[in-house]
């Protein structure tokens, strides 16, 4: 007990937070704080105070564990769940949602139990001070795989000011909710729809409200044609990556004449794209480039 008092002497509390905690992982602080009640304390204060949280790829993280935690953070600015297939639920998103209202980047790829449920505002809590602000300030929402995600989750996001949306292989996203997106969402930069096989030409024509957009990724949509790109690229000025490998409504003369244009093509299908293009560090930088 001496020893730990001593310690506790040496390290200050500024010194925790600022230069030795912000480098922990979960399973690290959880043992820091089970050391003693004050480094306990410290370690919930943390929580409650640090702007970024990363729990990536923890597939055997339980729920009870992500609730728990997701009650404690009241600050978060960067929230990184991808990979935590079972411990995060609607429930416990809906927490981080609702004690975090700045939040900036919201990554839940491979949350399979993920569905619109956890985006839609109950009852019960319409009066909670400032709820409707929740995700109000959203510009980077990744959830690749999720399944179960679909338009009602486009239209609970209506009021964030989205730059970069990524929804690869969501089975529910179609025509209705990328017309959505452009009629929400103009100033996005970035759209990752591959693999969305319900989306055709008639909703990526309208894309070309989306001026500033830079990347398009439409790989494996397979109802997506020459003429439906071709009308994006002319009426984006901005466009300079586009994915449309495995497009098979798209020909070998069309995907020449974009490069020829100076279009960057990405590859989306390809051993490792997917895992990349999950990582949130890639949607935070200047030009995206994957």
């Amino acid at each position: 007990m001496a020893m730990k008092e001593e310690l506790l002497q040496l390290l200050n509390v500024e010194t925790l937070h600022d230069h030795i905690f912000p480098y922990l992982d979960i399973s690290a602080l959880r043992q820091v704080s089970l050391t003693c009640n004050t480094l306990a304390d410290l370690v919930e204060s943390h929580l409650a105070y640090t702007s970024a949280l990363i729990i990536t790829q923890r597939k055997t993280l339980k729920e009870r564990h992500l609730a728990v935690l997701a009650r404690k953070t009241k600050n978060l600015k960067y929230l990184d769940l991808s990979g935590c297939s079972d411990g995060v639920t609607d429930q416990t998103l809906k927490t981080f949602i609702y004690n975090n209202y700045g939040l900036k980047l919201l990554n839940i790829s491979k949350c399979y139990r993920i569905t619109a449920k956890a985006f839609t505002i109950e009852d019960d809590i319409l009066e909670k001070p400032d709820v409707i602000n929740a995700l109000g300030s959203l510009e980077i929402f990744i959830a690749n795989w999720c399944r179960m995600i679909n338009g009602a989750v486009i239209v609970s996001l209506s009021h964030a000011p989205l730059r970069v949306l990524s929804l690869a292989g969501t089975w529910y996203i179609d025509d209705e909710a990328v017309t959505d997106c452009t009629t929400f969402f103009s100033s996005l930069e970035c759209l990752n729809l591959n693999k969305c096989y319900k989306v055709t030409d008639k909703s990526i024509k309208h894309l070309v409200s989306c001026k500033g957009l830079r990347v398009l990724k439409l790989s494996s949509c397979w109802r997506v044609s020459d003429s439906a790109i071709a009308h994006v690229v002319e009426g984006c000025a901005e466009l300079a990556q586009v994915a449309l490998d495995d497009c098979r409504s798209v020909t070998r003369k069309f995907l020449s004449e974009m490069s020829e244009q100076g279009l960057l093509l990405l590859e989306g299908s390809k051993e490792g794209a997917e895992v990349k293009w999950d990582s949130s560090k890639n949607y935070l930088v200047d030009n995206f480039i994957f």
